[in-house]
């Protein structure tokens, strides 16, 4: 007969229920072999598992310091033996002697510490240059920096310093490198000077405004800056052009300092230019003082046309004036009846040669030595008749009928 379904099924089930029990009343495991039923887990124990990984944990710390503690020793001995080389070979370099040959103790194993290696060989050792100095000197070269070679102007001297101070602050040199910088503009004299300055300074250490403070003493003194102030109470325009007017007013103004009201700054200039432009341009209220600059400049072009227009006028009316006065004394003068010319006063006539118009210790001409000579000339002079009247004695223009002739003309046509 065969088995009924489902017992096989209930038998699986009661063997589990009898297995919960049993771990249930913490009974001693019962070793129960159920057919289709898997063996229970065992149960862990977490805390005991967290101090093993705790442990392990703390061996492998450990392990790491010590391996770095141990590579840390061996890198700061080689930094240290390769910096006392160093230094060695400098004082050698320096004292010209051959180098001492330092036997080497073989070094003593400490229990616990590694032995550490040779130190490797010395590299060569360069100069190190400054990458930031030399960084801000060629931004100071590019920007057009001058050099000073010094200068008994005090003004060339004041607008050097300024222009040195622009150029600092424009390339925001560091107070370090500020007179370094400077000295590098030293030229001539300048340059002696300045290492005078240090030789009587001493061991003390410099800055950039002791150096502006010498500067200053040297070329730039008080006295040069009361009488850039004196200028300034009394500038006046005198042979220059307004534009040449306005940049020596501004030159001067700088040693004044600021705080000086727009409206003094314009009466100022007002009262020192010229009386023909000042004339002109009182007549306008100025607020700024590059309008005044601006009007003043266009008055001074406008007369200096009229100033050319009036010239040419009067070059030409004193041409007029000459010829025409030339005209009427001709005119007034008459005609000599014994040398034929126009003059006034009686006629001169020259013993040695004949002629009129000069006298003897006056005459450029050959003198007549003979009387046959002086006969000759007198009978060519008398041989010249009148062509009016055939008469001897006198030309045409003086002829007596010629005013009989001049009433015989012919009539117009």
């Amino acid at each position: 007969m065969p088995p009924k379904r489902g017992t096989k099924r209930t038998r699986t089930v009661r063997a589990r229920v009898d297995a919960r029990e049993v771990v249930d009343d913490q009974a001693p495991p019962v070793d129960v072999q159920t057919e289709g039923v898997p063996p229970v887990a065992p149960l862990i124990d977490q805390a005991a598992l967290m101090q093993m990984v705790q442990a392990a944990a703390t061996q492998a710390a450990q392990a790491a310091i010590q391996q770095v503690t141990q590579e840390a020793a061996r890198v700061a001995a080689q930094e240290a033996a390769r910096v006392a080389a160093q230094e060695v070979t400098r004082q050698l370099a320096a004292a010209q002697i051959p180098a001492p040959q330092i036997p080497q103790v073989p070094g003593q194993q400490i229990p616990g510490q590694q032995i550490l290696p040779p130190p490797l060989p010395l590299p060569q050792v360069y100069p190190v240059h400054d990458e930031r100095f030399y960084r801000l000197t060629s931004m100071m070269k590019n920007m057009g920096m001058e050099h000073f070679v010094g200068t008994l102007d005090p003004t060339a001297a004041y607008d050097w310093k300024l222009s040195l101070q622009r150029k600092l602050e424009n390339i925001d040199c560091p107070p370090e490198f500020k007179l370094r910088l400077a000295m590098q503009y030293l030229r001539g004299d300048a340059l002696v000077w300045w290492e005078g300055v240090r030789l009587n300074r001493g061991p003390d250490i410099l800055t950039f405004a002791d150096f502006i403070e010498e500067f200053d003493r040297k070329y730039f003194p008080k006295e040069a800056m009361d009488r850039k102030k004196r200028d300034f109470e009394h500038v006046s325009q005198g042979d220059l052009s307004i534009k040449q007017y306005e940049v020596k007013f501004n030159q001067l103004r700088r040693f004044v300092g600021g705080g000086i009201p727009e409206e003094e700054l314009i009466r100022k200039f007002l009262d020192g230019m010229r009386l023909e432009f000042r004339n002109r341009c009182n007549v306008v209220t100025y607020y700024r003082l590059g309008d005044l600059v601006e009007k003043a400049a266009e008055q001074e072009a406008g007369w200096i046309e009229e100033q050319k227009l009036l010239k040419s006028v009067q070059t030409k009316s004193g041409k007029t004036t000459e010829s025409q006065k030339k005209t009427w004394d001709q005119q007034e003068t008459l005609s000599c009846a014994r040398c034929h010319h126009h003059h006034n006063g009686e006629c001169i006539r020259c013993h040695s040669c004949g002629r009129t118009g000069h006298m003897s210790r006056n005459c450029r001409f050959k003198p007549i030595n003979s009387d046959f000579e002086r006969q000759v000339v007198a009978q060519d002079k008398s041989s010249k008749d009148c062509y009016g009247c055939g008469q001897p004695g006198h030309m045409l223009r003086d002829c007596p009928t010629r005013e009989h002739a001049e009433d015989l003309s012919p009539p117009k046509r």
